[in-house]
C-alpha cells in the first residue's frame, strides 16, 4: 500500500481529467475517449463528486488510475474506474477499489454500484473481491429503423412535453432504471420527452436523445400494453428520421426487454450491475 499515494480530485482541470481518463481506460473493449467537454458534461449528467473520487499515484507521482464517484442522497456510483496500461496486473486495481469502498464508507453513503462490461471477467473479479454483488444484466439493443412495421401508425399521436412532466409520472409499472437513467440524469441531459396518445387515450412517454443518425430511446411511462405492431408503429414515429434506434442499459428484469427483441432489436453490448451495501 505504501508505494502508492491516493487523492481526490479536486483542483484538476476538465483538461486534465480528459487525460487521466483516457490514459486509464487505453485500450478497453469499447471506445472510451472523452474530450474535455465531454467530461464535463458526464460530471454534470451523473453528479460526480470530486471530493469522493479516487485518484491514484505511485511513488514517483506516476498517474496510476482513477475511480470516479456520483453521489445522489446516501447512493453512491462508481461512474468510471481504471488503471493505465502499465499499472495493470499488478495489483493497483484492487488497491483501487478498496480505497474507493473506503471513501464511500467514510463520507457516510450506505451502498456503492457501478456497472462492468459482461467481457471484462477481471475487472469483475475485482469488484467482487472487495465486496460487490452482481444484481442483473443491463442490455444495449439496437434496429435499424426501416426493419420496424408502420401498418399502426395512424392510430397514435406524438406530441412533445417538458421534461420536468415526468415528476408527476407514476413509474410503478416500470423497473428502477440504471444510474445514467435516472430522472436525475435524464433532467440534465439533452434529451426531449415524448408523450404518445394511442387509439384509447392511453398514453406512453419515452425520453428521446439524438445523435446524428441514431436515436436512443427510453420508456419513461406505460399505462397500459401495446401489441407488438402498434409498439412497432411508435418506435418508428418517435424515431423520426434517424437512421438506427437504440434502446440503451434495458434491464434484464424489464418487461420491454422481450418485446423489443420480438421486434428485431439485436444486442450490441451488455454489462452487470453491481451492488455493495453496508
Amino acid at each position: 500500500m505504501s508505494e502508492y499515494r491516493f487523492s481526490p480530485a479536486l483542483g484538476y482541470s476538465f483538461e486534465q481529467l480528459a487525460e487521466m481518463h483516457n490514459l486509464s481506460f487505453a485500450g478497453y473493449f469499447m471506445p472510451a475517449n472523452m474530450t474535455p467537454a465531454q467530461v464535463a458534461d458526464f460530471w454534470r449528467i451523473n453528479q460526480i463528486d470530486a471530493t469522493r473520487c479516487v485518484v491514484m499515484h505511485d511513488a514517483s507521482r506516476a498517474f496510476v488510475g482513477m475511480a470516479r464517484m456520483g453521489t445522489r442522497g446516501t447512493h453512491g456510483w462508481c461512474g468510471g474506474f481504471g488503471i493505465v496500461p502499465a499499472f495493470r496486473g499488478s495489483g493497483a486495481s484492487k488497491l483501487l477499489a478498496e480505497e474507493m469502498v473506503r471513501v464511500a464508507q467514510a463520507t457516510g453513503l450506505i451502498q456503492l454500484q457501478l456497472e462492468v462490461l459482461s467481457q471484462n471477467i477481471a475487472a469483475r473479479k475485482v469488484y467482487e473481491r472487495v465486496g460487490f454483488v452482481v444484481q442483473r444484466r443491463l442490455f444495449g439493443l439496437q434496429l435499424a429503423t426501416s426493419a420496424l412495421s408502420t401498418s399502426a401508425a395512424t392510430a397514435i399521436t406524438i406530441k412533445q412535453a417538458p421534461l420536468e412532466t415526468l415528476f408527476s409520472w407514476p413509474r410503478q409499472n416500470l423497473t428502477q432504471p440504471a444510474w445514467g437513467l435516472e430522472l436525475a440524469s435524464l433532467l440534465t441531459m439533452p434529451c426531449e420527452l415524448l408523450i404518445a396518445t394511442d387509439i384509447d387515450g392511453a398514453q406512453h412517454a419515452f425520453t428521446v436523445q439524438r445523435q446524428g443518425d441514431v436515436v436512443r430511446l427510453q420508456v419513461a411511462l406505460s399505462q397500459h400494453p401495446l401489441s407488438d405492431d402498434a409498439l412497432a408503429a411508435l418506435l418508428h414515429d418517435l424515431a423520426s428520421d434517424a437512421a438506427t434506434i437504440q434502446i440503451f442499459n434495458e434491464p434484464d428484469d424489464s418487461p420491454f426487454l422481450a418485446r423489443y427483441r420480438t421486434l428485431g432489436f439485436t444486442e450490441f453490448f451488455s454489462q452487470y450491475e453491481m451492488l455493495l451495501r453496508w
